[in-house]
């Protein structure tokens, strides 16, 4: 038999192509290895914020969040002659767009909640204005988050941030979103101009101009017509929006860890994000949705109603229909019912006790509690301060406290929020929650007779469509709202 210069025989086409095979396998590894290497290089150049103590206590990456998403009016980067820097000025950063975006890796379900810009609430700064003022207060994003917080009652885990040349950045990576036009639709305000129906590309310029369209109008035999819905019209088109670039996303390959990477490079100073959102955590969740559907993305906004004020355009919350929509991201599991986690604390004390109140902070941000220390009124007996959803809350906090606290109820407060004010000597805090016998019988379960409703829809309804998950909202569009696109011919716009 013949022998090669070492001593073996020549390799059978089986061992050749086995060999080969391996050769191809190993080559693939190291790809991979090189692509997860430079996208982990890549997200460590992103830009990150500090949002302080605003955050709530960190959870495991495979536990349900709330993403803050806000896109901001600032125009750094863009041209002098670009339609969005009209009447504006440099460094203004309003909150154009809020978006709440809450993720269950463990589930694999997306929810997302949009507030309208113009919604008037209490600010951090005592102040009653539009919610998107926030982010122009001393604490910018923390101000943001606080006023969220504080209001809605809903936690944040997270915080990214888009301007409008990041977010032309960003549309440029993907090359275009497809959005099917049932008619053709302009905006002079902002540069939106389709000229006929149809399946269209939309680029960098169309997608911004049509994602800040306020003044849009569609044309209807032959006539322009106003859609008369302003900014909570133009939120219904940004979740639209938002589903079909997570879908182009997908096409050009975002869930190829090789492919991703030249769209995580072209993230690189387009966006902001906090400095807890780091390379492992990111990359994880990209693992972990890598087969999420877009179309499985529910959509929701705060219910508001016009209520214009001293010359100002503003929105009222319409609570008794926000309650069951935003109920879902309080995050509470219906089964385990309220932990730690679940709960918003603002720690009040007085200026002298201002010390007191950061080490009870510090404590209850320990045992998992989101808690946050305010300088406000003092009290002789510690106070546990709720609204009508917020017992259960305000309960389970007290277990946690070495003194016997005070209970008040105020129906202001939404969600799972309390307050508790600080006596002069507070005491301290206990790992392991007190039983509840111990506590007097203010604190024992009391029966519940209020129901819940969620408000009907304006989508129509298959009946043969499978139920969402309990908790998880559907798809909503406020009445009124003009969504130019066709949901039946949108599958085939690609």
């Amino acid at each position: 038999m013949a022998r090669t210069r070492y001593g073996r025989g020549p390799r059978t086409w089986p061992q050749r192509l086995l060999l080969g095979f391996n050769i191809l396998l190993v080559v693939a590894c190291l790809g991979l290895a090189f692509a997860l290497t430079k996208v982990r290089t890549t997200l460590q150049a992103v830009p990150v914020v500090d949002v302080g103590s605003s955050l709530s206590t960190p959870q495991a990456v495979d536990a349900p969040r709330n993403i803050l998403i806000i896109g901001t009016d600032a125009f750094e980067g863009l041209d002098e002659a670009d339609p969005v820097a009209a009447g504006r000025e440099r460094g203004q950063k309003l909150a154009d767009v809020i978006m709440i975006l809450r993720i269950d890796p463990a589930a694999g379900t997306a929810q997302l909640l949009s507030i309208p810009r113009d919604t008037r609430l209490e600010l951090p700064d005592g102040s009653n204005q539009r919610i998107n003022a926030a982010t122009m207060l001393s604490n910018g994003p923390r101000s943001l988050i606080q006023t969220i917080k504080r209001n809605f009652g809903i936690s944040i885990d997270n915080y990214v941030q888009v301007d409008f040349a990041s977010f032309k950045d960003l549309i440029e990576v993907l090359g275009s979103v497809p959005v099917y036009f049932t008619t053709p639709v302009r905006d002079r305000k902002t540069g939106l101009d389709v000229p006929a129906p149809g399946c269209v590309q939309l680029g960098p310029d169309q997608a911004l101009a049509y994602a800040r369209a306020r003044s849009l109008e569609f044309n209807a035999f032959g006539e322009w017509v106003y859609d008369p819905t302003g900014d909570l019209g133009r939120i219904t088109r940004q979740q639209d929006f938002m589903k079909r670039a997570i879908r182009a996303a997908s096409d050009r390959g975002i869930r190829n860890p090789q492919s991703a990477v030249g769209i995580v490079d072209a993230a690189v100073g387009a966006v902001v994000i906090d400095d807890r959102l780091n390379v492992d955590v990111i990359l994880q969740l990209l693992s972990q949705f890598r087969e999420f559907n877009p179309d499985e993305l529910a959509t929701v906004q705060v219910p508001t109603i016009e209520a214009p004020a001293d010359g100002v355009a503003y929105q009222r919350v319409l609570w008794d229909q926000a309650i069951p929509i935003i109920r879902p991201f309080w995050g509470v599991d219906p089964v385990a019912g309220v932990r730690p986690q679940d709960v918003i604390v603002d720690v009040e004390s007085s200026s002298a006790g201002r010390e007191s109140g950061d080490l009870m902070t510090a404590a209850l941000d320990q045992l998992g509690f989101d808690a946050e220390s305010y300088s406000g009124r003092s009290t002789d007996q510690t106070t546990i301060v709720f609204g009508p959803d917020g017992r259960d809350a305000a309960v389970l906090l007290a277990r946690h406290l070495d003194a016997v606290p005070a209970l008040s109820e105020d129906e202001s407060i939404v969600g799972n929020r309390v307050v508790l004010v600080l006596a002069e000597d507070p005491g301290g805090v206990r790992s392991e929650p007190k039983p509840l016998e111990e506590l007097p019988e203010e604190f024992q379960p009391v029966p519940t007779t209020t129901t819940t409703t969620v408000p009907p829809t304006t989508d129509p309804v298959d009946p043969s469509a499978p139920a969402p998950p309990p908790g998880v909202p559907t798809t909503t569009v406020p009445e009124g709202v003009i969504l130019p696109t066709d949901p039946a011919k949108a599958a085939t716009c690609r």
